[in-house]
């Protein structure tokens, strides 16, 4: 960018210097570089330079992503439960709380979330996301007694308004939602935004 400003001065005041020998005939003025035309591009090259870096720090501002898993344990969920994601993988702004396992929304925007849940034979799970208390989309998972475990994924995309509340909670169908941790892997959720609204 300096190398630049440099430069478009460098040619206004190549462009502005008549350096003739003494001739009869008449020097145009409107090709001089005059002090005020000089301090006219100081400032704007100045609000131009503060314009870029006050854009540049919006955009690093309203960067959002997180992405958290359940502890490292089988877990047995109560119906109507928010369910805990406390191991952070990922907290770009830290608008999630892995206390509470709240996502709280910086601004209002649309946003991808999801999230997976394992679980094995003859188990059940049932969850929501919610924003704001209300259901956006669920996710049932009910296996038979020879399926063995399986994980699996809801994606969500939901606009959300600024100082929103999100969570993934169990539903009301059932009293006990079995999350299973084995081999290494466990249930988790993600959130993004994807785009000022």
């Amino acid at each position: 960018m300096l190398p630049t400003m440099y430069f478009i001065v460098g040619l206004i005041f190549v462009y502005g210097v008549n350096t003739k020998s003494i001739q009869n005939e008449t020097v145009d003025e409107s090709k001089f570089v005059t002090v005020d035309m000089l301090v006219n591009l100081k400032r704007n090259m100045t609000d131009y330079i503060t314009r870029m870096i006050e854009e540049n720090s919006i955009k690093k501002a309203k960067r959002v992503f997180f992405h958290a898993k359940m502890p490292t344990a089988d877990i047995t969920y109560n119906k109507n439960s928010i369910v805990q994601f406390t191991t952070l993988v990922y907290n770009e702004g830290n608008y999630f709380n892995p206390g509470d396992s709240v996502f709280v929304s910086p601004v209002s925007g649309v946003y991808l979330f999801s999230w997976s849940i394992q679980s094995i034979q003859g188990k059940h799970v049932d969850t929501e996301l919610r924003v704001d208390n209300t259901v956006k989309e669920t996710l049932h998972v009910n296996l038979g007694s020879a399926v063995g475990r399986l994980s699996v994924t809801r994606f969500v995309i939901s606009k959300v308004n600024a100082n929103d509340h999100v969570w993934i909670q169990t539903g009301g169908s059932y009293s006990e939602n079995y999350f299973e941790y084995e081999y290494n892997s466990q249930s988790s959720f993600t959130g993004v935004l994807l785009f000022l609204t």
